[in-house]
């Protein structure tokens, strides 16, 4: 008899909240009684999550901004969700939770360097979190074009979760599928249920009750007719499970704890259901396509119907573009004197920031020679702009209406300290050049320019620098 199972991904993250120069997250408005809204999501999602053992039943990723907030700030809740992983582990010799780039990047607006500094300090992060390598990555917004996937195969990552309308015709969701890539690689795919996902996400009614979602709304998608075993995969933002929904943590135990099993309904994950059911078709990808933009990923650099007033997303775009070549000019000028590699020395940098590995004992592996007290200085400036230039693309800078939001002004922020750093250590003026582009960038609500927000970062920056 073909077997009927439910996985259920959550995609949990919250982008870089932390002041550029502090690294502290500063008092968030509407937050309360919380200090920031991390901690507000915490104490109504992830924690309750935790402690109930829903992060054992399900597929879920936690983007690494995410995780290296919960090590500093909430360790209860990280050693729960990676005790989970490993009982997980232990009893199917699989893993249920999946690897995501670290800045959360929109990477078919990326370049291929940047994709790769993206996946490879992504699995980084998850085998520090969980101490093993992941076998699946989630894809920020599943936005996607084959030279992602191709990235994503380089480095070992065997498969991802896309929308149905992300596939070259139509494709049977209950069933994975293999993209074939350059080189004889291959990705496999698991297409969502996008009538189910966005029930669960957007419809309150849909995960009143567990029973009720089951007999109503889950029993109806499989066929009667295939003889052939049927996944049916949901997937929404991990928040809606007792934050954006409260009690939706509960309802997520009482589903996976017992009323699945009682309507004969098994629950599983991406990496198990691989390892019983290897892909038998073939699918192309429509490539620059995402899970959020009906129009591709027009959200994240230009006007769509997505997000009404979005004139000021492609010059935003066009200005992190411009702050990237220059920063990376700096880099490649300076660095290359000192480092065997620059852009292998930056994907290995992700070591040091985890603080896996010391600063010294990255240099002794990446360096072409000892370095004097005052050239180690100017290359950890370099390395912490080339940081800075990749947390600027954080896509939630994009995401909303209107610049004058905390996402994208964060973004023009983490380039301003970019550029400070680079001239620092270049001793060349490289703000200039781009006043024209931050002028570009303005608020349709408040008038707010990034020039405003450049300037006022590096003029803070140049005081502590006084200090």
């Amino acid at each position: 008899m073909p077997r009927h199972a439910l996985c259920i991904h959550a995609h949990f993250y919250q982008p870089s909240r932390e002041d550029p120069y502090s690294g502290i997250i500063p008092q968030e408005q509407g937050a309360e009684p919380f200090k920031n809204w991390n901690e507000k999501i915490n104490a109504d999602c992830y924690a309750p999550n935790a402690r109930l053992g829903n992060f054992e039943k399900i597929s879920f990723n936690l983007g690494p901004t995410l995780t290296r907030w919960m090590e500093q700030n909430a360790q209860d809740t990280l050693a729960l969700i990676t005790e989970s992983e490993r009982r997980y582990m232990n009893r199917t010799a699989t893993v249920n939770a999946m690897a995501q780039p670290y800045h959360h990047t929109i990477l078919p607006l990326a370049s291929l360097r940047d994709k790769q500094t993206q996946v490879c300090w992504g699995i980084a992060d998850y085998t520090h979190t969980y101490g093993f390598a992941p076998e699946g990555m989630w894809l920020p917004e599943t936005a996607v074009d084959e030279e992602t996937l191709t990235v994503l195969a380089e480095n070992g990552i065997r498969y991802t979760i896309l929308a149905p309308w992300q596939a070259e015709g139509e494709v049977d969701v209950t069933q994975p599928y293999r993209v074939e890539l350059a080189g004889g690689r291959s990705m496999s795919v698991f297409f969502y249920h996008s009538g189910l996902s966005t029930g669960i996400s957007f419809n309150a009614e849909t995960t009143a009750n567990a029973d009720s979602f089951i007999q109503n709304c889950l029993k109806n998608v499989y066929s009667a007719n295939n003889e052939q075993d049927q996944l049916i995969l949901l997937a929404s933002d991990g928040e809606l499970y007792g934050h954006h929904q409260p009690f939706r943590d509960l309802f997520l135990s009482y589903l996976l704890d017992g009323a699945l099993t009682q309507a004969s309904i098994e629950y599983t994950t991406p990496a198990k259901w691989l390892r019983e059911h290897p892909p038998v078709k073939t699918v192309q990808i429509r490539n620059r396509t995402s899970w959020s933009c009906m129009e591709g990923v027009e959200r994240w650099r230009g006007e769509c119907a997505c997000t009404p007033h979005g004139a000021w997303k492609k010059p935003l775009r066009d200005l992190m573009n411009q702050v990237a070549e220059l920063v990376d000019a700096c880099y490649l000028d300076c660095a290359a004197n000192w480092l065997r590699e620059p852009w292998r020395a930056r994907d290995e940098y992700i070591s040091v920031l985890l603080g896996d590995v010391s600063f010294a004992a990255w240099l002794d592996q990446e360096g072409k020679m000892s370095l004097d007290q005052s050239e180690i200085s100017q290359l950890q400036h370099l390395m912490a702009a080339q940081f800075e230039r990749q947390r600027m693309f954080t896509s939630c800078g994009w995401f909303f209406e209107d610049f004058d939001r905390i996402e994208p002004r964060n973004n023009v922020q983490y380039a301003a300290h970019a550029i400070a750093l680079s001239e620092r250590v270049s001793g060349k003026d490289l703000r200039s050049g781009l006043v024209p582009a931050l002028e570009a960038v303005k608020s349709w609500r408040s008038g707010v320019t990034a020039r405003e927000v450049f300037e006022g970062a590096l003029q803070r920056f140049e005081t502590d620098l006084q200090r």
